[in-house]
Parts: C-alpha cells; structure tokens; sequence
C-alpha cells in the first residue's frame, strides 16, 4: 500500500510540476530571463508547492490499485475465507492515510506557504540583478499591467528602438511613446506600505496622447504630441511577479503559513479591528479562518479520499492502473468542486470555515457506510 501510494504521489507530483513549468518557467529560461541553476531550485519549490494537491490523488489511486488488484484477484474472498474480517484486512490502509493526513497537514500549514514565498523570492531577486532581462527583444511584452512594450533589441543595460503603449481598462491605447533608448533599474519600497518598482528611463522619446473619454477620436484636438529627452515610468513588481512580494494587506492568504495566519486573525489582514466597521472586521476574521480551515480540511482529505477509495477497490475489482487513475481523479474532482463552491461564499453569516468541512463529513460518511456494508457480505 505504501509503495503504490509513493509511487502515485510521484506520478501526480510530475503531472502538477510540468504543468506549472511549462505556464511560469520555461518560457523564462527560453527567453534568457532565467538561468538553468535557477530553474532547478523553481522546479524545487514548486514541487513542495503541489504536494498538499498531489497528496490526495496518490493516496486515493494507491487505494484503488491495491484494492483493485487484490479484488480482482480473489484475495480479498480468500483471506475472508481465511477467517480475517474486512476491517482487518484494511488496516493498514488506514495507518498509511493517517500517516499522509500527518504529512500532508505539515506541509499544508508550514512548508507549501514557505516555498511559494520564496519562489516569488527568487524571482524577485534575479530580476533585481538584471531587470532588462524582463524584456525579450523582438517580441512583445504584455506583463506590466496597463502595459505593452517592445524593443528591438539589448545593447548593454539598454534597450533600442524602444515602444511602449499605455492601455486603459478595457485594453485600449490612450497614450503612445517611443524612444531611441531606454533602460530598466530596480527600485526599492519606501516604505513597508509600498512595494517595489522597476523604473523604465526614456531617452530621445516622443509621446502620442490620446483622449481617454474618446481613444479613438483623431479630431477636436484628441491626439496630443510631446517630445521629451527623458520620462521615468514605474512599475509595480508585485504587480508582474505575484503576491510574494506585495505586503500582507495585498498578500493573498495562501502565501501565509498558519502561525502568521493565527496571528493575522487576532490583528487582522486587511481590516483595522481598532478603526474599522465590525461588519468588515468580521468578514476579514472569516476569511483568515476560512484558510486555515482550507489547510486542515485538505490535509484530512487524505483519509477521506481513502476510506471512500476501500470500498469502491473492492467492489470494482479493476487491476487496470490507468481506469483506477481515472476513477481517482474523478472522484478528487467532485471533492474539490464542493470545496470550491463552499470557498466562494462570502456572507460570514453562513460561516464558510465551518462549511468547508463539508466535502470531507460527506465522503467519510459515504465510505464508511459502504466499508460496513462490504464488511457484512
């Protein structure tokens, strides 16, 4: 059991990690934004990030394989024959969820939150050491919000023929700049309220503005022209590398571990308990509580899964591994849908970080009713 289990782990930990390789990773290092020690170290951390998701799927499908093949077999009916009760013969299945809810609960809680940091950490870091990387020349560059750039190419720290297009809400040009030269440098906060910046430096630029009631407009005196020897342009880095680097009034609560969230619910994340309506206060105290719930309930999951995974093995009576693989993951995706669904309730009246425990009383409840009515055959 515990070898089909690790062995699932694995599989689903390599589905998880290729997936976001190739979305974050690749791309960068493709485009020379990123050398190959420091896509090791990424694929690392994202690794350790997956697992709380990879952890139920192995445990459920190794369920399903063992189960499956004994079943298939007919050990199941030879050890009944033997004299062992079905609860016996599952025992260990149930250490081994044990062991993985354990597991899983620790990496949940301290290491998944830790290693999403200091992914966003690294990034931060070697686009600290060469921002210009974060242009590719020759193609254009949509990630600084309200944003798109192209250069035509590197000379230095330096990026030719520069083109920016400063966009309004709905994706549409109202001002247009080009400059001979421009060069990119990292800017620390100013204060712990702020957030880092890039700052883009223009040389020999030349500006077209349009109207922003009317972007299309070409008359009236719509399209303003200004040239400039030099504009600075800041950037959020929080805003093109993610949540890691922003402070914890704009963190998401998944980046926080549960120590920092136990504490941010006595403090509060983005309401002032001191100064703010106890009505605000209340739906930010329901949200931190909602994620620490959210790293329990996906770490009992583990046990869930495999306690409703013991009866349906049984009674499939697959030795096939990729059917069992495709029962599991439906089975998971039901689980998490419910999860989903009660995570999108906002109203603290209905107290979500009571409802998430939904999905994991439903699947215990299903299972073991099951268990005990395969026990009794």
């Amino acid at each position: 059991m515990a070898a089909a289990v690790v062995l699932s782990l694995g599989l689903f930990i390599f589905v998880l990690v290729t997936g976001n390789v190739l979305r974050q990773v690749i791309g960068e290092l493709a485009n020379g934004r990123l050398s190959m020690p420091t896509v090791v170290e990424l694929v690392g951390l994202i690794s350790v990030s997956v697992i709380p998701y990879a952890m139920p799927l192995g445990m459920l499908t190794g369920v399903l394989i063992v189960l499956g093949r004994i079943s298939a077999n007919n050990e199941i009916v030879a050890m009944k024959s033997a004299g062992m009760n079905l609860w016996r013969i599952v025992s260990p299945i149930f250490l081994v969820a044990l062991i993985g809810v354990a597991l899983s609960g620790y990496i949940n809680c301290f290491w998944a939150p830790r290693a999403a940091n200091q992914y966003k950490t690294m990034l931060k870091s070697t686009f600290r050491e060469s921002p210009t990387r974060l242009i590719v020349p020759k193609a254009l560059f949509r990630e600084f919000p309200g944003f798109s750039i192209y250069a035509d190419g590197r000379a230095g720290d330096a990026l030719t023929n520069f083109w920016l297009w400063e966009l309004d809400e709905h994706g549409v040009p109202v001002r247009f700049t080009h400059a001979e030269e421009a060069k990119i440098r990292f800017a620390e906060a100013q204060s712990a309220f702020e957030d880092d910046f890039l700052k883009i430096t223009l040389k020999n630029a030349t500006t077209e503005e349009r109207s922003r009631s009317d972007p299309a407009a070409v008359k009236d005196f719509a399209i303003r022209f200004s040239s400039i020897g030099e504009a600075p342009i800041s950037v959020s880095l929080g805003q093109i590398l993610g949540d890691g680097t922003l402070p914890k009034e704009r963190r998401k609560l998944r980046w926080f571990t549960i120590d920092e969230l136990m504490q941010l619910r006595e403090e509060g994340w983005r309401a002032d308990p001191a100064t703010d309506p106890p009505e605000k206060v209340a739906a930010d105290r329901i949200a931190v509580q909602l994620q620490i719930q959210n790293y329990l309930t996906s770490a009992v999951s583990v046990f869930s899964l495999a306690i409703l995974g013991i009866p349906l093995g049984i009674r499939v009576s697959r030795s096939e591994t990729f059917v069992n693989i495709g029962i599991a993951l439906a089975l998971a995706l039901m689980f998490y849908l419910l999860m989903t669904f009660v995570s999108w309730i906002e109203d603290p009246a209905w107290r979500p970080d009571i409802l998430i425990w939904l999905p994991n009383v439903l699947y215990q409840a299903v299972g073991f009713a099951l268990l005990y009515r395969a026990a009794k055959t």
